[in-house]
């Protein structure tokens, strides 16, 4: 299984006091499954992200990936997990300054071993970036780094995919291509994709929709309004 939860719990600073941010988070993802989660500013979406990818340290519960314990893990094995097994669309791009976009492409490729230019320039061409190969990040606008980090989770082919609103900055016709790209190679790579969207038409296309609300997290019916 790609990704399995158990009983999560996670505290935070709010002010002077300490909060339950996620209570009780129970969730597993199969290979291929597409899962939507949902929720307020500020209900701990972006946190369980980051938990998921051992960026933040675990509090309670038990996490794996792909049926390695991040709550056992050490740090060189939580790093090799990130490199190997998953990746992440980030809100904020993390492109490296210093290399084209066809090696920001490829660079998670590279870490993991899994180099395959022809796979890089296939995806660059289908998010419609591949004019644009030779060019540095400063020379880009927002939905052209978008897409650019887009390529760059996707081209070592990651057995769990974790996106933060991966559509925010890209138009309707942009966000439409790159939602069906995500499924579409979820799909036929088996990897497993865990999508932080606002967007209700875009979760709607998941295979699953998850709320969370209060610190919980439950189950959306699919044409069942968030609320």
């Amino acid at each position: 299984m790609p990704l399995t939860i158990n009983n999560l719990n996670h505290q935070i600073h709010d002010g002077h006091l300490q909060r339950w941010l996620l209570t009780r988070i129970s969730l597993e993802i199969a290979p291929g499954e597409c899962v939507a989660l949902t929720g307020d500013s500020g209900s701990g979406k972006t946190t369980l992200l980051n938990l998921i990818a051992a960026l933040e340290p675990l509090q309670q519960g038990e996490i794996y990936v792909s049926g390695q314990p991040l709550h056992r893990a050490t740090d060189k094995e939580r790093s090799r997990l990130r490199k190997q097994t998953l990746a992440i669309i980030f809100q904020h791009y993390n492109l490296l300054s210093c290399l084209n976009v066809l090696d920001n492409i490829g660079f998670s490729a590279r870490l993991a071993g899994r180099y395959d230019e022809s796979h890089s320039l296939s995806l660059a061409k289908h998010l419609g970036i591949d004019h644009l190969l030779e060019h540095y990040p400063d020379t880009l606008s927002g939905g052209e780094m978008q897409r650019v980090a887009i390529a760059r989770a996707l081209s070592a082919r990651p057995k769990l995919l974790l996106a933060d609103e991966p559509t925010g900055n890209l138009d309707n016709r942009n966000s439409d291509q790159v939602v069906k790209l995500l499924l579409s190679l979820a799909k036929s790579h088996h990897s497993a994709l865990l999508m932080v969207t606002h967007s209700s038409a875009i979760a709607e296309k998941m295979d699953k929709v998850y709320q969370l609300k209060d610190g919980c997290l439950s189950r959306r019916l699919l044409g069942e309004q968030n609320g």
